[in-house]
């Protein structure tokens, strides 16, 4: 069973905040980003070593502040760590995929 993170008992509570920072970053181009997605961006690049300490305004001001650069970035790192779904694929059934 994976450890929970220590700002997630926040999450609930912060959910409004999230709602706006999505909906940010899909009038800036993103739309297929959701409030979870967010969340595990901040947790995965922001919150890597958490403050035992936090406040609930560190949290919103950390959401608030989240950049449509930082979050771009974080899906292409998420991306490329993704399996390679044709890895088992020969070049020939690769080449009969492709075909028109």
């Amino acid at each position: 069973m994976e450890k929970q993170h220590p700002y997630q008992r926040y999450f609930i509570k912060v959910k409004p905040v999230l709602r706006n920072k999505v909906e940010e970053l899909r009038l800036l181009g993103l739309g297929d980003v959701n409030e979870n997605e967010v969340w595990e961006c901040l947790v995965t690049k922001k919150w890597k070593k958490p403050d035992v300490d936090i406040h609930i305004h560190e949290i919103v001001q950390d959401i608030l502040t989240l950049s449509n650069s930082q979050y771009m970035t974080y899906k292409t790192i998420e991306a490329y760590k993704a399996p390679n779904l044709f890895k088992e694929l020969s070049s020939e059934d690769l080449n009969q995929l492709l075909k028109d």
